[in-house]
């Protein structure tokens, strides 16, 4: 006969194991449900997310770019294509120069292509495949050495740190998002916005359903407005950019 104890621990496993469970897969669309209030009130139209759910275990993170003549791709779409993806996103930022050379650490295939950089918002945080497992960690506390990282690709600002909405997030300025976002669990997103400001969007995050079961514990932002990008092979869902980027955020079966 199952102990009195044995069923407390067999039900706070349950309880455990349910949120990751649960965790959505694939491509949802989001929209603010309800009468938009507070800091959504003044908005005409409610904001839409677009993301694709995967969990690292099944999944690995592939930082694809473009070179500095910026054409080994020519766009999101025939990136994600020639990799064999399964869904993708644009990149990190890159300066204005004739090359777009890469704001901070970018890494594919175990090759280094720009070194790691600490310098600005836009380069808070550091998304890193070691092969293994997937991971989000800000720029100045890395627990891996980068030549340890198969694929890295620095962004910022946060938007969700410890299951919290960052503060002192620019409340301004709108414009379309893209951003990487986790539950902590294994589960993990890309996805892109319609154009919000970066404080709106953190807030939508961390509200409490904005993205289903899916509870985001740490997100971070890349670059937007003009270069934000999505793309879906299944079903299929191409959102293109406005203007050409330096690289792209891919997602393949793991073990591949």
């Amino acid at each position: 006969m199952m102990s009195p104890v044995l069923r407390v621990v067999l039900l706070l496993l349950s309880l455990l194991a349910g949120p990751l469970l649960a965790a959505p897969q694939g491509y949802h669309s989001f929209r603010l449900g309800g009468k938009p209030s507070g800091l959504f009130a003044f908005l005409h139209s409610k904001p839409q997310l677009d993301v694709w759910f995967f969990n690292a275990s099944r999944f690995r993170l592939l930082v694809l770019d473009e070179g500095d003549g910026g054409k080994r791709y020519g766009s999101l779409e025939k990136a994600m294509k020639a990799e064999r993806c399964v869904a993708g996103v644009n990149g990190g930022y890159f300066a204005a120069d004739e090359a777009s050379s890469p704001l901070g650490l970018l890494r594919h295939g175990g090759r280094q292509v720009t070194p790691l950089s600490g310098n600005s918002f836009a380069v808070a945080g550091v998304l890193y495949d070691t092969g293994r497992e997937l991971r989000l960690e800000r720029s100045r506390k890395l627990t891996t050495s980068p030549s340890r990282m198969r694929e890295a690709i620095q962004g910022g600002p946060f938007l969700v740190e410890y299951g919290r909405k960052v503060a002192g997030l620019n409340a301004t300025k709108r414009a379309r998002r893209t951003f990487v976002a986790t539950d902590g669990r294994g589960n993990w997103c890309v996805a892109m916005s319609s154009p919000m400001t970066l404080d709106e969007l953190a807030a939508w995050l961390v509200s409490g359903n904005a993205l289903g079961s899916f509870r985001v514990q740490t997100a971070l932002n890349m670059d937007g407005g003009t270069s934000s990008a999505f793309w879906v092979a299944s079903p299929q869902v191409h959102k293109p950019g406005v203007k050409a980027v330096r690289n792209y955020i891919g997602i393949a079966p793991r073990g591949r």
